[in-house]
């Protein structure tokens, strides 16, 4: 099985997410996408970050309608901060070959990473650019990654501008979120009250 791991705090997941999944599922022909939830970032501000059941639940109801789509709370019920390089190894007893799909703004920060050589050695890092200024950006880390012996696969789709700060920033000025994230999330996050 051809598996990418997607991981990310999701607060909340929104639209370019649920495409990014599927942009990469088709482009690099995956049998999988586990979208994974982090219970604490690194490198990250986590001050504004809602319950982990939450994120879960909305990740549930933006992937159920995409069979090639499941949501993993391996992150939530380990705990502590959420390394990518003890997730990966959780999975590598399942023969799966492995695959990580990061944002343009994640890939040029993995040399960070905790155990990052780990990561590179064991799984196949998968990027998009926001635009074109982006992908030129992603070319000339990937170059100095090659020193590692990383495999990335940069997809030449564009993913677009959305973010969840600018789904909370709407949420929070009382606007429209419908065309940022699904609908279901969206009636999530409203009966909830999440963002307010």
């Amino acid at each position: 099985m051809r598996h990418a791991i997607f991981g990310g705090s999701f607060n909340p997941i929104h639209n370019d997410h649920v495409k990014l999944a599927l942009q990469f599922a088709e482009e690099f022909d995956l049998d999988r996408v586990t979208l994974i939830p982090t219970y604490t970032t690194p490198l990250k501000d986590n001050s504004a970050i809602v319950d982990g059941s939450h994120r879960y639940q909305m990740c549930r109801l933006a992937t159920e309608d995409y069979p090639q789509l499941e949501v993993s709370d391996i992150e939530l019920t380990r705990g502590g901060m959420s390394y990518t390089s003890d997730t990966i190894a959780s999975l590598m007893d399942g023969g799966d070959e492995l695959f990580l799909i990061v944002g343009a703004d994640m890939y040029v920060t993995l040399d960070k990473w905790h155990e990052f050589r780990f990561i590179f050695e064991n799984a196949t890092v998968l990027v998009a650019p926001r635009d074109e200024l982006d992908y030129h950006s992603l070319k000339e880390k990937y170059e100095e990654y090659k020193t590692y012996d990383c495999r990335t696969l940069i997809s030449r789709e564009y993913v677009g501008p959305l973010s969840s700060t600018a789904v909370r920033t709407a949420v929070k000025a009382g606007e429209d979120i419908s065309g940022m994230v699904d609908e279901k999330v969206a009636r999530y996050i409203a009966k909830n009250h999440l963002y307010r």
